[in-house]
């Protein structure tokens, strides 16, 4: 084919005229292709029921609550008697030591003395009653409005539980340069 066959007639600006080129057969095909896609993807979520952005969140939310219900379930309730059981172990303690050196020792001193966070070391709690248990839920959740952050997710739960032994530990040694009492007085039974 010459140009002169591919003039469009009565196309002529200043001289310039226009040819009549084809788009090529690829992208004419691609084109059509995401036409009738778009055609199916739009009555199937708007006459034919597909579920919309939400449908698909909640159903996503209930299979992930229901895995963490399963998950909690599946792990064993410990009580306090079972933490007080780990105040035996040296090798609890000193992964407890470690790992509180590690995360703790900057606000509530190498000793437990307190420094920006409450002492340790005395009978009274901020939060809490100073029981195994509500010392590890202080350190799962932590205190926003005192700055505490919660290291649930963090430092695995094992860990964590030796952290709470040792900070239970800690009740008792009046170590020299101890913050002053704060919160409510706990008597350790």
């Amino acid at each position: 084919m010459s140009d002169k066959d591919q003039l469009i007639k009565d196309h002529d600006y200043d001289g310039i005229q226009e040819l009549n080129n084809p788009l090529p057969g690829w992208w004419l095909m691609t084109f059509y292709i995401t036409i009738v896609f778009a055609v199916i993807y739009y009555s199937y979520y708007t006459f034919f029921g597909g579920p919309t952005s939400d449908e698909e969140l909640a159903q996503q939310m209930s299979v992930i609550s229901s895995e963490q219900q399963l998950a909690q379930e599946t792990v064993p309730v410990k009580s306090e008697k079972d933490y007080l059981a780990l105040l035996g172990n040296k090798e609890v303690l000193e992964q407890g030591k470690a790992e509180y050196a590690l995360k703790c020792l900057a606000c509530h001193g190498d000793k437990g003395q307190g420094l920006i966070g409450p002492n340790f070391a005395d009978e009274y709690w901020i939060n809490g009653d100073g029981s195994v248990a509500a010392i590890l839920e202080v350190a799962n959740n932590g205190v926003a409005d005192k700055g505490m952050p919660g290291w649930k997710g963090v430092i695995p739960e094992e860990t964590l539980e030796a952290v709470a032994v040792y900070i239970y530990s800690l009740q008792g040694t009046n170590p020299p340069g101890a913050r002053p009492p704060q919160g409510e007085k706990v008597e350790r039974k």
